[in-house]
């Protein structure tokens, strides 16, 4: 065991004396002197006197890769996902993430606690917030709440930031027409498809070539390392199970819920007179208090609305509908509260005038007896509670796997006994068992595990505790000639095919040079051109890199052909011919897309001055951090 070691070690002369050391350092300064010997936590990066931890690196690092892989569908072999995700990308996007934070600092910027958390209901379920759904959010990101909340005001800052800039960018009309006119507009082409798949299955491959290319390209035959891992795990069942609610709990939780809810709505109507310069608020009362008479008399109140209101809804007969507490003026709600259905007010004076008010009905709010909802408030109960219980066992479990890093057998004593469970073989992209969960996989094959064969972190998902450790690990090794065959034979026949319509498609282009037509390299190639006339940026029924290329050519004068090649993903060549380029046309626009055009530049413009913004920053920022090792 780690500390079992730390005792033993413990022992010596010189330990003996750096602990009398310590002792008499922290009798004569206090326990703040511990920061004397341990130094802190690894700092990475320093901008403007605000630090960046290495964990704070860590997790980031952490949960942007199991965000990334969430986003690519999860089946992402590591290699690949280290291209988007790395630690030093990652410190960069906390050291820009930091000056954001201390620049709205000092323009007084900010998101307060109650918003974020209000956002984060919005998102998930509004008044019938899903915790559940929430908690499964996190674990697939990522996240913790914590880092969820933060990203979260990060987020809302960038935009407030954003949104500044954007208030004074503005977009001029020849700045929009300019844009239509290269955004909208429409390409003719021609291309002659060199397909590689075509040529694979008659071209002939010796055995010689076989194994030539097997020697060759040896790497590309090796079997995938593999990994044993053991783990233990805690299902929340298990905590869930252990939970009683009693039905006086219950009781306090029903009577919490009735004493929240909202008040009835009442249906309100009202005939408004504005006071000012032509009627004075006496005037106004005067002439209300007639009204209201006439009201009594029998008169309809929906009539004398339409006839004299002056607010927008006495063609409606001054009805406002249904409203809720806390929604018209103070005034108007402490009168309204006072009368009863089918009533009407005196004149009451608010900052809009003096009005006449008619409480027309009060909504039926039927409360749900304590028996109608035991069931939904004890599982409410329960799983609050059992929320409670898993954070922390979920600490007790890290701190023990941290603790005795170098075996799971602790874990194996606590909440009723864990046992530890095997998984065998494990490649990296692999997604058997335990490690179905992202989270779960990335702390499998993370350094602390894979490299210093600690124990992980206890890895919370939405429905267990995971500690995993590596056990064993078996390195790549070749595959045998026989067994990858068909695979050389193929790699080489596609090697030989790439090589071919290579040549064809530049000897195609030379002949278009030269001053061949379409039709005779048609007839020399044995392939048919396919043409694509008035094409946009984002047609769908031309291969990508065909369209790409279409786009970037430079348009051709009246009668005349501009002529390239495109690379397809899997090799094949294309020759491809521009012969004509509508500009896209501001005056066909409907009035909703330019509006949409002005705010997609308006945008864009704010992204620009913000990146412009965050340049300056840190070219005027003081920033230490660590350097990265940048050889492969």
């Amino acid at each position: 065991m780690v500390l079992q070691k730390m005792r033993a070690g413990a022992q010596g002369l010189a330990a003996k004396v750096v602990v009398g050391l310590i002792v008499f350092v922290l009798a004569v300064t206090g326990f703040g002197a511990i920061q004397f010997f341990s130094g802190g936590e690894p700092i990475v990066a320093t901008v403007n006197g605000d630090d960046i931890t290495q964990s704070r690196l860590e997790l980031e690092t952490q949960r942007q890769r199991t965000q990334r892989r969430a986003e690519l569908g999860g089946e992402v072999p590591d290699e690949i996902l280290d291209q988007f995700v790395n630690r030093e990308a990652v410190l960069q996007s906390l050291i820009v993430s930091t000056l954001v934070v201390q620049l709205a600092d000092e323009l007084d910027l900010s998101i307060s606690e109650q918003a974020i958390q209000a956002r984060i209901r919005e998102a998930f379920g509004g008044a019938g917030f899903d915790a559940a759904a929430y908690r499964n959010y996190l674990a697939n990101m990522g996240h913790t709440p914590t880092s969820f909340q933060a990203e979260l005001a990060d987020s809302e800052l960038r935009t407030q930031l954003s949104s500044s800039l954007g208030e004074t960018s503005i977009v001029s009309n020849r700045e929009q027409r300019h844009a239509v006119r290269i955004l909208r507009q429409r390409r003719d082409i021609a291309y002659l498809l060199f397909d590689i798949g075509s040529l694979v299955a008659d071209i002939d491959v010796t055995e010689a070539q076989i194994e030539n290319h097997y020697g060759q390209y040896l790497d590309d035959y090796m079997t995938e390392e593999r990994f044993d891992f053991d783990y233990v795990r805690l299902p929340r069942s298990r905590l869930e199970g252990e939970i009683e609610i009693d039905d006086e709990t219950v009781q306090l939780a029903y009577e919490d819920e009735v004493a929240t809810m909202p008040e009835p709505r009442r249906h309100v109507a009202h005939i408004l007179l504005e006071v000012g310069a032509e009627r004075s608020v006496d005037d106004a009362v005067s002439a209300l208090r007639r009204t209201r008479d006439d009201i009594l008399g029998g008169a309809s109140f929906e009539e004398l609305a339409a006839e004299l209101s002056e607010d927008p809804t006495a063609g409606n007969g001054g009805d406002l509908g249904l409203v809720g507490a806390g929604v018209l003026p103070p005034a108007f709600e402490d009168v309204l509260s006072s009368l009863e259905p089918g009533s009407v007010s005196e004149p009451v004076q608010t900052e809009f005038g003096v009005h006449l008010i008619k409480l027309v009905d009060v909504e039926t709010v039927e409360v749900p007896t304590l028996e109608e909802r035991r069931d939904a408030i004890t599982a409410d109960l329960r799983r609050a509670e059992a929320d409670r219980r898993f954070a922390e066992a979920e600490r007790e479990i890290d701190e023990i796997a941290f603790e005795e890093g170098d075996s799971l057998d602790a874990l194996t004593a606590i909440h009723g006994g864990l046992a530890i469970e095997r998984l065998d073989g494990v490649m990296r992209n692999g997604r058997d068992g335990v490690l179905s969960d992202a989270a779960v996989h990335d702390v499998a094959f993370s350094d602390e595990v894979l490299v210093e064969g600690f124990n992980s972190r206890a890895v919370a998902t939405p429905n267990e505790i995971v500690v995993i450790r590596l056990r064993d690990r078996h390195p790549s090794v070749e595959k045998p000639l026989d067994e990858v065959r068909d695979a050389v034979r193929d790699a080489v026949a596609r090697e030989r095919a790439r090589a071919l319509v290579e040549e064809a498609a530049f000897n195609a282009l030379a002949r278009f040079a030269d001053g061949a037509t379409p039709a005779e390299i048609a007839d020399e190639t044995g392939v048919d051109w396919q043409r694509a006339d008035s094409m946009t940026r984002d047609a769908a029924d031309v291969p990508q890199a065909i369209l790409t290329l279409a786009f970037e050519m430079t348009a051709p004068s009246p009668g005349e052909r501009q002529s390239d090649i495109a690379i397809l993903a899997d090799g094949s060549r294309a020759l491809v011919l521009l012969s004509g380029v509508t500009l896209g046309d501001y005056g066909a626009l409907t009035e909703d897309e330019r509006n949409f055009m002005a705010q997609s530049l308006e945008q864009l413009r704010a992204s620009q001055d913000l990146g412009a913004v965050v340049r300056s920053l840190r070219t005027e920022a003081s920033i230490n951090m660590i350097e990265f090792d940048s050889t492969p």
